[in-house]
């Protein structure tokens, strides 16, 4: 295993456990001698078990009609090599088990492409107030649904993200690019804060997840119905697209 694509692939087998007993005692060997290559599979052991916590339920779905087709289109079976099969494989699991969310539309808007970007502004701008991060506390859950909602032109419901280990803080009203823009703000035990901002840019669509990052900011951002949405806060992908998929089933109540 010196080939470098060779440990990259003996890596994968490791993490996936698809190796012999021979064969794991030489990678744990190989991750003795280099704390990349362990640092590699503990990611994508913890990714792995991410995904199947958050999507685990969805797994017997169908899978999207689109991707099949896409790849019954784009070669035979029997024409593709293992390498290639294999891909496709993972890909009809993984879009299959997410339910088609990925795969609502062919790319973002550019009202919602902006709107991730407006997102990771404002949450850089009122994540950090002590004392002034909202204008209603989320106390007033209620009142701030019903003004906020009326003030978007879009009625939406404020999701609870308790389990997931966070506490509405309240919201505020926004000037966006394209109107009034509603920002609820959530915070954990620890402190760390989460912004969802909502708009309603006019159009009736529906469009595929769009992941932006900047720096240590990322924002999750798509368009179901009436309603952009857009997530951000200061964490890794894995535990945002976790928490983007929370708010997006939670929304409409």
């Amino acid at each position: 295993m010196t080939n470098e694509h060779m440990n990259e692939w003996a890596l994968h087998a490791y993490a996936d456990g698809e190796l012999s007993a021979e064969q794991r005692a030489e990678v744990e060997a190989l991750m003795a001698r280099d704390p990349e290559a362990a640092r590699k599979v503990a990611d994508w052991k913890r990714q792995r078990e991410l995904l199947k916590a958050a999507f685990g339920g969805v797994l017997d779905e169908p899978v999207p009609q689109q991707l099949a087709a896409a790849l019954r289109e784009r070669t035979a079976p029997s024409r593709l090599s293992p390498w290639l099969a294999m891909v496709a494989a993972m890909l009809l699991l993984l879009f299959g088990g997410l339910g088609g969310w990925f795969l609502k539309g062919e790319t973002a808007p550019t009202a919602v492409a902006d709107l991730g970007q407006q997102a990771l502004e404002a949450h850089s701008v009122f994540a950090v107030e002590v004392r002034h991060p909202v204008e209603v506390p989320g106390t007033e859950k209620a009142h701030l649904q019903a003004w906020l909602s009326k003030r978007v032109g879009t009625a939406f419901t404020v999701p609870d993200l308790s389990v997931q280990g966070y506490a509405l803080l309240g919201g505020r009203l926004l000037s966006g690019d394209e109107g009034p823009a509603a920002m609820l703000m959530y915070e954990d035990k620890s402190g760390q804060r989460l912004s969802v901002l909502l708009t309603s840019p006019g159009s009736d669509i529906e469009t595929a997840l769009k992941v932006q990052e900047s720096g240590k900011l990322i924002a999750c951002t798509w368009q179901d119905g009436l309603l952009a949405v857009a997530v951000a806060g200061e964490m890794g992908r894995d535990p945002m697209l976790v928490l983007a998929k929370a708010v997006y089933e939670k929304l409409e109540g």
